[in-house]
């Protein structure tokens, strides 16, 4: 599993990106980035994917990714139009901490610790509140404090007893990649026909398989269906165009494969817990 290549834009004047998300769910397929990555999940239950490793969410969730390592998060789905899911996420650039740690050798921890991320890293849900009190209005600090406030990040990463690698190094890496490559195709097939009403039975005989095995490996990699994985893709990006964009909500509706406005304001909502137009005022004001 490759996933799709994401940007990660670089603030003017400063060496590392902070960003926290509020929403009502969560649901970010596989996807990779040139920078390492960490990810403090709060207030929703749901499932983790580091490469061929899947786990449970919970309320403080807290990992490590190095770079080109696809992942991919989803909340569980919930009826509670209340719920919050929280995440705070720092992304770093390997050519700009590698001269450093060079230079350091008090950061030969760090340097450990980037290595073990290229399988992932998991740590205790008390350095994730930790970091999260850390994180608190790190953003309203002149720039030499967020610096400091990143390092002091790294020490609490450090100092973790009970960080656990997620990718087992024994595993069978001939069938990884077999799947990775299957999965590379179920992306690459709904990325490409989503706006066209596509079916298990299409998806089957792109792969040339069966539709219960279609159906058992959305189950077991994704954790949902093919139909609720269709929607999601759909929603998500409905999301990105109704965020980047100043196209109307109608012509944004049938620009993601529906027709129907009605059933797509519904199935946002659900989704988002907001009309498409309050989402895209709500995100103006982050």
């Amino acid at each position: 599993m490759k996933g799709y290549l994401e940007k990660v834009p670089q603030r003017i004047g400063a060496s590392w990106r902070y960003k926290k998300i509020v929403e009502g769910s969560k649901s970010y397929g596989w996807h990779r980035h040139e920078e390492y990555e960490i990810a403090i999940h709060r207030h929703f239950s749901g499932h983790s994917f580091v490469g061929h490793h899947q786990s449970e969410v919970s309320h403080n969730h807290m990992i490590l990714v190095g770079p080109d390592l696809p992942h991919a998060i989803y909340s569980k789905e919930s009826s509670d139009d209340s719920r919050v899911c929280e995440t705070h996420v720092i992304w770093f650039r390997k050519d700009w901490i590698e001269p450093l740690i060079a230079c350091c050798r008090e950061l030969e921890p760090l340097r450990v610790l980037l290595e073990d991320s290229k399988k992932g890293l998991q740590f205790s849900p008390n350095t994730a509140e930790r970091a999260t009190q850390l994180l608190d209005k790190v953003m309203e600090q002149p720039p030499h404090q967020q610096l400091l406030t990143l390092f002091s990040l790294f020490a609490l990463l450090i100092d973790d007893q009970e960080v656990v690698q997620l990718i087992n190094p024994t595993f069978n890496s001939i069938e990884e990649d077999e799947v990775s490559d299957k999965l590379d195709k179920v992306e690459a097939f709904l990325m490409n026909h989503f706006i066209h009403d596509i079916s298990v039975n299409d998806l089957a005989s792109h792969l040339y398989v069966s539709e219960s095995s279609v159906r058992r490996l959305f189950q077991k990699h994704y954790n949902e269906s093919f139909s609720q994985r269709l929607k999601k893709i759909r929603l998500n990006v409905a999301c990105d165009l109704l965020l980047n964009t100043s196209l109307p909500v109608n012509l944004i509706m049938e620009k993601v494969g529906y027709d129907n406005q009605a059933n797509f304001n519904r199935q946002f909502k659900s989704y988002k817990q907001v009309t498409p137009t309050q989402y895209r005022e709500s995100m103006k004001r982050l």
